[in-house]
């Protein structure tokens, strides 16, 4: 088994090195990272896809400098679409889009935990209509400025008299206000981060039946070989013919 999966990773090295490059000069990219175990350690998952291409890979942080590791001058180029970890900002990305679906998991969190109060009501209903645009609107580029407008208007409320996850999220979306809307004015730009996470969640799933990766060996092997089977699965490939390309 050692040795298969060994010549995996060798043969799987060519397509991995493609489908990099593809993501490298890709203008929109999606990113993700979640931990995982190997050996009993704890290391991340990292996925970077456009709608053509996936590429998961290991790495034992989740911080900035994976992404620069990885990909280097070639994110100054891209926009990327993420979720609000920390990590995302520290880089020099042409522009950023922030995931709407998690900002609408959080609304309603927050609808749920007062329904006496019409802040997260009213900013759910903002984003929902903004997206509703889009979807009316697939190709056109719509000026965001009426409804970064609207956005402030409910920034500038006061929630002091609101438990503290409102202010909380206030300050989140005061900090990245201006990555809300960049899916509004370019059609290429999604309004969320929904396909990275799928794009990662075979990996979740393998956990949760095994519980960790044995070796880095095999780790590094289901993440390349799930990299090229997602890939050319978005390509109307067949995923098992392009595993047995690889034996």
């Amino acid at each position: 088994i050692s040795n298969i999966i060994q010549k995996v990773n060798e043969k799987a090295s060519d397509a991995l090195y493609l489908i990099k490059q593809h993501i490298s000069t890709s203008k929109v990219v999606g990113f993700d990272e979640s931990g995982c175990f190997c050996q009993e350690r704890l290391d991340w998952s990292w996925i970077a896809q456009t709608p053509y291409a996936t590429l998961v890979f290991r790495a034992l942080g989740r911080g900035s400098k994976v992404l620069e590791d990885m990909f280097g001058e070639s994110l100054k180029d891209i926009t990327a679409v993420t979720d609000r970890h920390s990590a995302y900002f520290k880089l020099d990305f042409d522009n950023h889009q922030i995931c709407m679906a998690h900002i609408l998991r959080e609304i309603k969190y927050l609808d749920e935990l007062d329904t006496t109060q019409s802040w997260s009501k009213k900013m759910g209903e903002l984003i929902r209509d903004a997206i509703h645009e889009r979807n009316k609107n697939p190709n056109l580029c719509i000026n965001p400025k009426p409804w970064l407008e609207k956005l402030d208007k409910l920034l500038n409320k006061n929630l002091d008299k609101l438990k503290i996850e409102f202010s909380r999220l206030k300050k989140g979306l005061t900090k990245y206000r201006d990555y809300i809307f960049n899916f509004l004015k370019d059609p290429s730009i999604p309004p969320d981060n929904n396909a990275s996470e799928r794009g990662i969640r075979k990996l979740k799933t393998k956990q949760k039946i095994s519980g960790t990766f044995r070796s880095n060996q095999g780790a590094d092997a289901f993440m390349a070989l799930h990299s090229i089977t997602d890939t050319a699965y978005k390509n109307g490939q067949s995923p098992h013919k392009a595993l047995l390309a690889l034996l």
